[in-house]
């Protein structure tokens, strides 16, 4: 296999407006790819697309080879904003269906739930956790698949200190596994912690491809990516 996942001139209109405006870039097995600009850079709709949740306009792209994301869906683990859970069930009834559905071993939920720190409550209701708890079922779930690709949308958003510090590690643990990880987020000092390369957009458009290292030498620091200081 070639790239992980790789763009051809991927486009999204919304009207007038180009959400993405001709976006080339490729992603190898065992990066992590931190995807950051301002709001409405394109990022959301990136991840939108290559999930197979919205049309591009035009241009192409693969994923894990295929450009259709509904055959590699259980070799992708994602997590977007607390998952499709049932609220009135348990948390490890919600993570059987999802087995079951992903037709994955259930031996590996109470598996999961100790990974993510939640054996001790995995008979709790979905209902009554809180939003950090709700994120790391999610962890759980998108990694029951044993997935070779990890997909995260502003994974600490809302999360406290210890909630993004478990994220981090998270991160950290899945490139040790050799896995392959995208992810967007406005916490800049944490992607800076746990990202080999950096896919940086502006109004749509690729502005920056590269590793942590070639970032320093094309930007003062990533914070002017958001203040135009270049």
């Amino acid at each position: 296999m070639g790239e992980i996942l790789e763009t051809k001139e991927l486009t999204k209109k919304y009207g007038n407006q180009r959400a993405l405006d001709g976006l080339n870039f490729g992603l190898k097995k065992g990066q992590v790819l931190g995807v950051i600009g301002p709001n409405g850079s394109g990022k959301t709709t990136l991840f939108s697309i290559v999930l197979g949740l919205r049309k591009a306009s035009s241009g192409s792209f693969t994923i894990l080879g295929s450009n259709d994301p509904e055959e590699v869906r259980n070799r992708v683990g994602v997590i977007l904003d607390q998952g499709n859970f049932y609220r009135n069930i348990s948390a490890k009834k919600n993570l059987t269906i999802s087995a079951m559905t992903k037709g994955v071993d259930l031996s590996r939920v109470d598996l999961l739930l100790e990974k993510v720190g939640l054996g001790h409550v995995g008979n709790k209701s979905f209902k009554n956790f809180s939003y950090g708890m709700k994120k790391r079922l999610e962890v759980a779930d998108a990694l029951l698949a044993q997935p070779e690709f990890v997909i995260m949308d502003e994974p600490t958003n809302g999360l406290d200190p210890e909630g993004i510090i478990f994220i981090r590690d998270l991160i950290i643990q899945l490139q040790s596994e050799g896995k392959t990880v995208m992810l967007s987020s406005h916490y800049l000092d944490e992607v800076e912690k746990v990202c080999t390369d950096f896919l940086i957009l502006k109004n749509g458009k690729n502005i920056f491809h590269g590793s942590k290292e070639a970032v320093k030498d094309n930007f003062k620091s990533l914070e002017s990516v958001f203040t135009n200081k270049f």
